[in-house]
């Protein structure tokens, strides 16, 4: 029992002895001061502006090179021959340059290049710039054994680094990617003319005076302007996919002797004539009038040009917005209507003078804002009659915006067909039968 006792005491104090250091070192750590943890700042791999550079040679591992120059404010390609470039492609290209971090020092001194890749690099890219240092290279090697890395030199700098595998894509360019790849190079925006040539469908749209788009058929009449804009849209937007010759000495042997279309497009800056020859897999090979080399061209391009003219003429007759409405006036074979807005209502001024409700009044500007060709008959200007559009039996006029722009649509019924045409477009068009049904509903609501 006694020795129990004792052993319990002794337990009790070494206990009390490690419970009382504890305390004393807290403490004593509560006196220390704050050790804060600072991180390595980031190296830049280029120490130069984007500004400074003033040109640059890329030469990927099969020896080819290229090399771009800044004359002002603009690079050109100018070896191994003189080509514009895409100075959007080129600003993204030295800005990756320009931004790049080193990611991590792998090997100060290394024995054996090849195990990164750089004994025979990926690719090279050789700076020039105005400022220190005035000369820069960089070497792209392998990807990192977990592909998130690339093992990378800088020239006069034996150690090997990695930088993030974002880079490979952003650094590692081909001549094709930097070069001027529009397929169009006059400015889509002052396009005034765009003449097409396919197989049995041939037409031309010009812009008038007013800035709208007229198809020429003759006569002009109004073009689609959602059509148009997606022509437009697509010569901004449609590049070069590959280069396949960089001249034209064997235009035959790609189609280009007998083309399957022909894009002529005028602006004020001149003339240019884009042509489609023979498929190439997905894509078309073409050429550019006024460009030296043969490349293809996205199939779809033929698609959207190689159009049927009908499909370009414009289908609603009115364009006006019914918020922006004014005055309407309104003849169908039951009588004649004229509605002025006065302080934001609309008022009937004829037959009658009294207030009506705005929205009968807008349902009747809805309705006309519905009508729609659905054909357009072959005729001339000189052959309304036979449509019964030479003494109407419907008028539509209205009135809108701030600078009191009109628009005036006549219509007639002959038995089960309608007809119609907008006053500034010579050659009629034919609705559905029951195209007018709505605006008489209308009116007649507006009588009672």
């Amino acid at each position: 029992m006694k020795k129990q006792y004792w052993n319990t005491v002794i337990a009790i104090v070494v206990l009390g002895v490690i419970v009382g250091a504890m305390f004393w070192y807290n403490k004593r750590q509560s006196h220390q001061p704050a050790t804060t943890t600072t991180s390595k700042p980031e190296e830049k791999v280029f120490p130069v502006e984007t500004k400074n550079i003033i040109s640059f040679t890329i030469t990927s591992k099969d020896r080819k090179k290229f090399t771009c120059q800044r004359e002002g404010g603009t690079w050109s390609i100018t070896e191994p021959q003189k080509l514009g470039v895409d100075q959007s492609a080129v600003d993204g290209f030295l800005s990756s340059l320009t931004s790049a971090n080193v990611d991590e020092v792998v090997d100060q001194h290394p024995t054996n290049l090849k195990d990164f890749g750089l004994e025979s690099p990926s690719t090279i890219i050789d700076v020039s710039t105005n400022a220190k240092p005035t000369q820069f290279t960089l070497k792209l090697g392998d990807d990192t054994p977990t592909s998130s890395g690339l093992y990378a030199q800088v020239g006069g700098n034996p150690r090997v680094i990695t930088l993030p595998d974002y880079l490979k894509t952003s650094l590692e360019k081909s001549m094709f990617d930097l070069r001027d790849k529009r397929v169009v190079t006059l400015d889509p925006d002052q396009l005034q003319k765009i003449e097409v040539e396919s197989k049995g469908k041939n037409w031309t749209i010009v812009k008038n005076p007013e800035g709208v788009w007229d198809l020429m058929l003759p006569p002009a009449v109004r073009a689609d302007r959602f059509a148009v804009d997606d022509l437009v849209s697509q010569i901004r937007s449609t590049t070069m996919q590959a280069v396949v010759a960089e001249d034209k000495k064997e235009a035959a042997k790609y189609g280009l002797s007998s083309p399957e279309l022909r894009i002529k497009v005028t602006s004020p800056a001149g003339e240019q004539t884009l042509t489609l020859g023979k498929k190439d897999g997905d894509n078309y090979d073409a050429t550019n009038s006024s460009l030296d080399p043969i490349f293809t061209v996205p199939s779809r391009l033929d698609t959207t040009f190689a159009k049927d003219p009908a499909d370009l003429r414009a289908k609603d007759l009115f364009s006006f917005v019914s918020s922006d409405a004014k005055h309407l006036q309104v003849t169908t074979p039951k009588g004649h209507w004229v509605f002025d807005q006065q302080n934001n209502k609309w008022k009937e001024t004829a037959p009658a003078s009294k207030d009506e409700p705005s929205d009968k009044v807008e349902a009747v500007l809805n309705d006309m804002l519905d009508l729609r060709a659905q054909s357009f008959p072959k005729t001339s200007p000189d052959d309304l009659a036979t449509f019964g559009l030479a003494k109407p039996g419907y008028t539509f006029q209205v009135t809108y915006g701030s600078k009191s722009q009109t628009e005036t649509v006549a219509a007639a019924k002959l038995g089960d067909h309608v007809y119609a045409r907008r006053a500034t477009d010579p050659l009629p068009s034919e609705l559905s039968k029951n195209a007018l049904d709505a605006i008489e509903k209308d009116l007649e609501t507006l009588s009672h």
